[in-house]
């Protein structure tokens, strides 16, 4: 079974206009409603690095989980977030990025790799204590354009660090959209079987027209889990160059069905969603979404 996490918190970090909280509580509260098994909602990070998230922390005491089956996550700069998000009730998953670019590390979170590795420490405790659970986002996970060495191999001694922390959720990053469907396969393949009781996810950063076939290397290679976004927005504003598209949710519903892949998503829920996003986001969509056939 495949599963999802619809990730408006990618779509509006990089917005250019300050959403009105209103709008994205109207719009997370209708996502509640389709079936989506995890929602990224927002992050507790610098409001001065990243303004359209500054108000996170009131939109988790507007969140409505009545009846939703969808599981909330949050994304967190640092251990000091990680403590002060653990209070809301609301959230299950305490999300951390960490890339295997320092370099990277250092221009998205300020923070080199052992000072890293000590918010984790200390975000495992966090979640521990509060009854939530880790993930860690790895960012550069397929490839690294800012010079540092990458290889398979480095990437899985990471995993493997992660893994002897009891840590069970990766989400695995094409952080600036630079790897191929080649290599997207094999490091799915190669980290499937390593460690098969890892919960693996996709975060892909595409071009529209490629996004399609690294996403079918991963489905191959035995990855279930994928982040998507509407209208094909959003990407890391701190990769120092244009943010890249992330998949976008209809598209990939699409393709899946003409796979014969069954999604558990109320259809009629999901429109319902994509009309408010389609008012909230007009100015940002610039991809077409498909009709789901």
């Amino acid at each position: 079974m495949i599963k999802i996490t619809e990730s408006p918190r990618d779509a509006m970090q990089s917005f250019r206009k300050i959403l009105s909280l209103e709008d994205k509580i109207r719009y997370i509260n209708a996502l509640q409603k389709v079936g989506f098994d995890v929602i990224d909602v927002g992050s507790f990070v610098s409001p001065k690095s990243v303004p359209q998230m500054a108000d996170t922390p009131e939109l988790l005491k507007k969140i409505n989980k009545d009846k939703s089956l969808s599981k909330i996550s949050v994304l967190v700069g640092n251990s000091k977030y990680a403590k002060e998000l653990a209070e809301y009730e609301c959230v299950d998953y305490i999300n951390y990025p960490f890339s295997i670019s320092e370099k990277f590390q250092m221009k998205n979170l300020n923070k080199d790799i052992l000072e890293s590795e000590k918010e984790v420490d200390k975000i495992i405790d966090i979640c521990i204590n509060s009854g939530k659970e880790a993930v860690i986002s790895i960012a550069a996970a397929f490839g690294n354009p800012y010079g540092d060495k990458w290889s398979p191999d480095i990437l899985l001694d990471r995993v493997m660090y992660f893994y002897d922390k009891n840590i069970k959720h990766i989400s695995l990053a094409d952080t600036l959209a630079m790897s191929s469907s080649h290599i997207i396969g094999n490091v799915f393949t190669e980290a499937i079987i390593e460690f098969p009781e890892m919960n693996f996810n996709f975060h892909l950063h595409s071009k529209k027209e490629f996004a399609l076939e690294k996403v079918e290397a991963a489905l191959i290679a035995g990855c279930r889990s994928f982040d998507t976004v509407y209208g094909n927005m959003g990407g890391c504003p701190m990769t120092g160059s244009s943010p890249t598209a992330n998949m976008d949710t209809l598209s990939f519903i699409s393709w899946l069905g003409g796979r014969g892949e069954t999604v558990y998503l109320d259809i009629e829920k999901l429109y319902d969603a994509v009309k408010i996003g389609e008012e909230i986001f007009r100015e940002e969509v610039f991809a077409t979404s498909p009709q789901i056939q």
